[in-house]
């Protein structure tokens, strides 16, 4: 009888702590479901934000393409993909970078109208890009590379852009990249002149130049 009691006894002792347990069990598996519905909400927050960010981006490269086309209604210009790009012979005898007298002329005319673009888009900037053909330089004291010759065809670019206080120059950069970002293959000499040419793009202002440069 003694030990039928006692058995009771532990039996009923034993709930309490059972029943303790599994509250710890549910706590900790609210708990575990809270953080991630709050991290889950984190997640869909971000990817919100960098979609409207991806539109925001995609809406700017939109207007300002708008606006380049315009220049694709004068001679020996070509807007492709936000780049305004120049032909090099138009600008430059071959292996030289200075400029040729209609040259200069030609830059002089698309000052203007580039430093209305720059006063509607005060985010962005000016980027002259200078490219080559893949044919090798003949080096000369000036230049050993087709890299250098289309690095000092971009500054001419930007120097004459910016002259006579035209374009900012805090808004103007330069870059030469030689033969290495081709429009076309290099096969013939109509592919060549293709690829010799100067891009004038504008990039985000933050992208290139720190807060200084807006002032």
């Amino acid at each position: 009888m003694r030990e039928r009691s006692n058995k009771r006894r532990l039996a009923l002792n034993s709930w309490p702590p059972f029943v303790d347990a599994m509250v710890l069990v549910f706590a900790a598996f609210f708990f575990i479901a809270l953080v991630a519905l709050v991290k889950q909400q984190r997640t869909l927050g971000t990817l919100e934000a960098k979609r409207l960010e991806l539109e925001r981006v995609r809406e700017d490269k939109a207007r300002v393409e708008r606006r380049l086309s315009a220049f694709a209604s004068a001679a020996a210009v070509e807007v492709e993909d936000g780049k305004v790009i120049l032909q090099g012979e138009v600008l430059f005898d071959s292996g030289s970078a200075e400029l040729k007298p209609e040259g200069k002329r030609f830059l002089s005319a698309l000052a203007a109208p580039l430093t209305e673009l720059l006063a509607a888009e005060p985010d962005q900037m000016v980027m002259i890009a200078g490219h080559t053909d893949d044919l090798p330089l003949r080096t000369t004291a000036r230049f050993s590379s087709n890299w250098e010759l289309s690095t000092a065809r971009a500054v001419s670019v930007a120097e004459a852009l910016s002259g006579a206080r035209a374009l900012p120059q805090a808004k103007v950069v330069a870059a030469g990249f030689g033969p290495h970002h081709p429009r076309v293959p290099n096969q013939d000499d109509a592919s060549r002149q293709k690829n010799r040419r100067i891009e004038v793009l504008l990039v985000p202002l933050h992208a290139v130049a720190d807060d200084g440069a807006k002032k």
